[in-house]
């Protein structure tokens, strides 16, 4: 087995910026930033595409937990992802906050006698802040809500066209 690197090339932070998952490696992170193109018909038959949406960031993080720590770090994962605890993944080209663990296999295989493989899934997690106003009535005392049955329409005495006076 190759000697694992003595320092950090990918940190994952919680929100108070103390690091998680000290003792696990990363191997890789395969960040993803996508888009979704909108598109439609018009009335020629064609597809045209005029907007996007953006999607959250995902990331694949795969570690590698050592013997002597992979009970008590994988405990420390599970306990983080069963919480729902935003994190903070920085790499070596930028900084990803929101990001919330969405899947956690791991693999146990002879290829890594001594550890054990975990593949982390991250999703970046997207809050709306809502937005409130209050709105009144005009006078509600004035509104009447007793059923009244069918009514009749009554007749306008203005006449029916605004150019029925100019001719």
């Amino acid at each position: 087995m190759t000697a694992l690197p003595s320092q950090d090339v990918v940190a994952v932070l919680r929100a108070d910026l103390t690091q998680v998952f000290v003792q696990a490696r990363a191997i890789k992170a395969a960040i993803t930033r996508a888009s979704k193109a909108m598109e439609h018909p018009i009335e020629t038959g064609a597809t045209i595409t005029d907007h996007r949406i953006i999607l959250p960031i995902s990331i694949e993080l795969s570690l590698l937990l050592v013997t002597a720590d992979y009970r008590a770090v994988y405990q420390q994962v599970r306990d983080i992802f069963v919480a729902g605890e935003l994190l903070t993944v920085q790499t070596r080209a930028d900084s990803f906050p929101s990001m919330l663990i969405e899947k956690m296999p791991h693999d146990e295989s002879t290829d890594v006698y001594d550890g054990v493989t975990l593949a982390l899934s991250l999703k970046q997690a997207q809050f709306v802040q809502p937005q409130f106003s209050s709105f009144k009535v005009a006078q509600p005392a004035d509104s009447n809500t007793v059923p009244r049955g069918q009514q009749e329409g009554t007749t306008s005495t203005r006449s029916s066209s605004i150019l029925s006076g100019a001719f």
